[in-house]
């Protein structure tokens, strides 16, 4: 995974999960698309359940509009079901909630751009129910309608399961907004690209030039060797995660005392992979996606 960091490019705010009167939200897809476009969003998706809402016709307000759906189906080790957002659908998506988690997945990369399973943590996904499951880019590892509304909205130890087992998967960050009490505008995801144009947004996504965040701004990592430079807005807390036993490293051990905007970690040899994790003063949180510094 590169390094958006380290690539030319523009950061790009936007949204990637979002319900509308299309399926369980509170408000027209209009509504929706003129609110997050008046709190300085560059993108947005649209991820109705078991539909992908119209939007051709809409005012985008300026900005990017991304076509999209939230399936549900299967069923997981606690005898939930599975919920997976397929991003850029090619048109029309229709399946069976009857189908498999992997079905999901697969339908979903034949009709959409991409596949990342919702909200782990409020759906209590299990390792054994994600494990071996193929196909999918990633998960949500925030999302603020979990967060607001049952405190399940951090996925991270989900995340670090899987990526200790070779799973190579991004984090984003999400409202799942249904505007039934404060659920937007808080979880987004930051992405590089050249331009705010469809392709660029999707290929950006697909090759990992992101990073997620509820608040904080992560502004620059710079790997050297066994040296990692942190750069982000005012923080509190900065961690080096890594989701090996006993590894990774906290400016709590650095001996300097916070706000931190800028801070240079030693990595240890074998902490890898490792990702980023930025704590501001009220606990907002910014995520990096994982990166391998032995590659």
């Amino acid at each position: 995974m590169l390094n958006p960091f380290s690539i030319e490019g523009e950061w790009f705010k936007g949204n990637l999960h979002l319900h509308t009167t299309g399926s369980d939200g509170k408000v027209t897809p209009q509504e929706a698309i003129t609110s997050y476009a008046a709190h300085g969003y560059d993108f947005l998706a649209i991820t109705d359940h078991r539909q992908v809402t119209e939007i051709d016709g809409l005012d985008h307000k300026g900005m990017l509009m991304i076509p999209g759906i939230e399936m549900d189906g299967g069923q997981t080790d606690l005898n939930g079901s599975y919920h997976m957002v397929a991003m850029g659908a090619k048109g029309p998506m229709s399946y069976d909630s009857g189908w498999s988690a992997q079905e999901l997945i697969d339908y979903g990369n034949e009709n959409a751009e991409f596949v990342f399973i919702a909200h782990p943590y409020w759906l209590s996904l299990t390792l054994a129910d994600m494990i071996d499951l193929e196909g999918y880019i990633g998960l949500e590892v925030y999302n603020t309608t979990c967060h607001y509304g049952v405190g399940r909205g951090d996925s991270g130890p989900h995340w670090d399961d899987l990526l200790a087992r070779g799973k190579r998967l991004y984090g984003f960050g999400v409202d799942d907004a249904h505007f039934g009490y404060a659920d937007a505008w808080v979880g987004y995801t930051m992405v590089k690209a050249e331009k705010c144009e469809y392709d660029d947004i999707i290929a950006a996504m697909k090759a990992g030039n992101f990073y997620a965040s509820n608040g904080p701004t992560i502004s620059n990592l710079q790997c050297d060797g066994n040296k990692m430079l942190v750069e982000c807005s005012p923080c509190w807390e900065i961690r080096v995660v890594c989701p090996l036993p006993g590894r990774g490293t906290t400016t709590y051990r650095s001996g300097h005392k916070p706000p931190f905007t800028e801070v240079e970690f030693e990595i240890r040899e074998g902490t890898d992979p490792i990702r980023i994790e930025c704590i501001d003063e009220v606990g907002n949180k910014a995520w990096s996606n994982p990166m391998w510094l032995s590659e």
